[in-house]
């Protein structure tokens, strides 16, 4: 095996500890903290979640991006970006410490004057770790970056789960976010021995920003509008309807960013590497497709169908109004993984200009969604949101189609088999209706969920189940391996 293949799944391996056990961390410490905390508390973060997203999108510049794709990057170039992003990062904290009241006015929520001065100032100390953590990445050191992240995501949930206990409030989700960041970024500089020389350099910037500046408007534009949701929800309807959205959203999200950011992570400084044989990149990103829907396909159905025992026993009753939210968004769920993926073959081939291009105009899309789904409520605008990610599907993947020769008929070809065997393991897990006990029939639909799916999977010769076998027996060298066959 090449050594580029093998750390790249040797990376996906760390990365998806990273994320899941991170994800895992987190989503353990929300449940404590949602049945301490009112929806009302988790309603009043997420209005401030577009500032704080957005405020990081401009302080990223790109340059993440930038760093890792060009092809050789040096001390001036890390010292260079290390500046900026702190600069930026004050920047925007002081800007946002005097908007605060504007903010508050504009949410009719007094508290969050004081709870946007103390919650952004994560701004400021994110961007003191960046470029580490880009390093690692450039330097495809997945397990540096897992170690600091689970750490720092399981010490940030002691201080939530605790302030919640001490009865703080909406205040504990504010120190759990603050230790988040705080505890990555000191984490970071012990890890690593990068430091930043006193070196500015104007051509270096110049460089960078070329490509990074597309990718920075197109990351603004991202950020704003994966968070207009809670804005719009925010302002027009009340902090505990946004509360529940919130939570269905959190929860939805955990499989699709945690599979979509491994992914992402690992396949573009890996990609990036072989960005001129078109020939081994389609046919490395074809399998990357093929294995990524095997996974997110049946997991997005398979938590709508479980969704009211779920959330009911993860979160408690006064959750039950997030359970038709979070079923449509496993919905919009099943597809994010594929056009996000598409997406990034732009950045690998260096097209952040049509990248740029290519998000006013889904963009341009999601307002008129919005517009159209408020006539129906919340529901409506999620209904919005499955629609247009299927939307942005079709145009991702039809410029892959341009950059790589993998159109938009070879992908649905690749995923269709993928689809409906989801479709049967659905059929099977639906016969736990009829049972009355919630906790058995959950239990019940999990495990002939799995079993159903794996059967027909081996029925129908799945190539993504022989690819994870594959990915298993790099990672997990075990003797036991050596008499599997595929």
């Amino acid at each position: 095996m090449s050594n580029l293949k093998s750390q790249t799944i040797k990376g996906v391996f760390w990365s998806f500890i990273e994320k899941f056990g991170s994800q895992l961390i987190l989503l353990i410490s929300q449940i404590v903290l949602a049945r301490l905390l009112e929806p009302k508390d988790f309603g009043l973060l997420g209005m401030l979640a577009i500032f704080i997203a957005v405020s990081q999108a401009f302080i990223d510049s790109g340059f993440d991006n930038a760093l890792i794709q060009k092809k050789e990057v040096n001390q001036t170039d890390y010292s260079t970006v290390f500046y900026f992003n702190i600069t930026i990062g004050i920047v925007l904290y002081l800007i946002l410490f005097f908007a605060a009241p504007l903010i508050a006015d504009f949410f009719h929520q007094p508290l969050l004057v004081d709870l946007t001065r103390v919650v952004c100032i994560v701004l400021a100390v994110n961007s003191f770790g960046l470029i580490q953590f880009v390093k690692f990445k450039i330097e495809m050191n997945f397990k540096a970056i897992a170690q600091v992240v689970v750490i720092a995501n399981l010490l940030s949930a002691f201080v939530g789960i605790a302030m919640a206990l001490m009865g703080f409030g909406v205040w504990a989700l504010a120190g759990q976010i603050i230790g988040i960041y705080f505890f990555r970024t000191v984490l970071f500089w012990i890890k690593s021995s990068w430091r930043p020389s006193f070196i500015f350099s104007f051509q270096s910037f110049k460089q960078l920003f070329s490509f990074g500046s597309k990718l920075l408007l197109s990351g603004i534009i991202n950020q704003v509008f994966q968070n207009i949701y809670l804005m719009v929800i925010g302002r027009i309807f009340s902090a505990s309807l946004l509360g529940f959205y919130t939570q269905a959203k959190k929860l939805q999200e955990v499989p699709v960013t945690t599979l979509a950011q491994v992914v992402g992570n690992v396949t573009f400084p890996a990609f990036s590497k072989i960005q001129d044989d078109n020939v081994k990149l389609r046919e490395g990103f074809r399998k990357l497709i093929k294995l990524m829907v095997f996974i997110n396909f049946p997991l997005m159905l398979g938590l709508a169908v479980v969704a009211e025992p779920l959330l009911v026993l993860i979160l408690g009753e006064k959750w039950l109004p997030s359970v038709p939210y979070f079923q449509l968004l496993c919905i919009a769920g099943m597809i994010y993984t594929l056009h996000a993926s598409n997406l990034n073959i732009l950045k690998v081939k260096g097209r952040s200009d049509l990248f740029l291009y290519l998000e006013i105009i889904k963009k341009t899309i999601v307002v008129i969604a919005i517009f159209i789904g408020l006539n129906w409520g919340i529901i409506g605008l999620i209904v919005g949101q499955i629609c247009t990610s299927f939307i942005s599907f079709f145009i991702n993947a039809f410029y892959t189609g341009k950059l790589i020769s993998y159109t938009i008929p070879n992908q649905l070809k690749d995923i269709s088999q993928t689809f409906f065997i989801s479709l049967g393991m659905v059929a099977f897990m639906s016969i736990g209706w009829f049972i009355n006990n919630q906790i058995i029939s959950l239990v019940f639909q999990i495990l002939i969920g799995i079993g159903s799916y794996l059967l027909l999977a081996i029925a129908t010769k799945q190539e993504a189940l022989t690819d994870g076998l594959l990915i298993l027996k790099e990672v997990i060298p075990l003797r036991r391996w050596k008499n599997v066959k595929y």
